[in-house]
């Protein structure tokens, strides 16, 4: 029966590669995150549709030191018991996410696919042919779109690949895990849930 663990070679490739296409791409632009706070990319409300990326993001948080995992289990409980009480709260929809830690992500080299493409205008090309197009961040669309107007990421080879391990993963376990926002994968409580 294939794991997660068996997959875990072929999503950091995958992470790779999507980390080498941004930065040619954000390196073209003239674009770095670098000073900001995180405050509109590094949402709470960014939500993982894989098990394997749940799996990584675990993996990693079980790599940090106890009382960073204490203060982002403690957040992240915080932020799915807000989530509970006031699904539509500004709140919870303006918070930060609870492995940021004063700008900077604790999970940088575990953060899913989602964290790694952020920024940047995109677009993905759905299974029906239809194009998504979706502008950048606000420090992008401010600073550098004006004078890079037609950079374009395409995320569909990545989506593509993601879903190809996670169909590889319900075939062989017989079912799906459900979607999960960041702060749900990482609650305190929410390992035994996932897997």
């Amino acid at each position: 029966m294939l794991t997660g663990e068996q997959l875990i070679p072929r999503l950091a490739e995958l992470y790779d590669t999507i980390d080498s296409t941004y930065k040619a791409a954000i390196d073209q632009a003239g674009f770095s995150c670098a000073g900001c706070d995180g405050v509109k990319c590094c949402t709470v409300d960014l939500v993982l549709h894989t098990s394997i990326e749940m799996l990584y993001l675990r993996r990693g948080f079980n790599t940090l030191e106890p009382h960073i995992r204490t203060q982002i289990a403690q957040r992240s409980d915080r932020i799915v018991r807000y989530k509970r009480q006031n699904p539509l709260g500004e709140e919870y929809r303006s918070a930060v996410c609870a492995a940021n830690f004063d700008g900077l992500c604790s999970l940088y080299r575990h953060r899913p696919m989602i964290c790694r493409l952020a920024g940047i205008p995109h677009i993905i090309f759905r299974p029906d042919g239809r194009a998504v197009e979706s502008g950048g961040c606000t420090r992008y669309e401010q600073d550098i779109r004006p004078g890079c107007p037609g950079l374009q990421l395409d995320r569909t080879p990545f989506y593509r690949e993601l879903a190809r391990m996670e169909m590889e993963m319900i075939e062989a376990r017989g079912s799906r895990t459900p979607a999960r926002t960041i702060a749900e994968v990482l609650a305190g409580n929410s390992e035994h849930f996932l897997f």
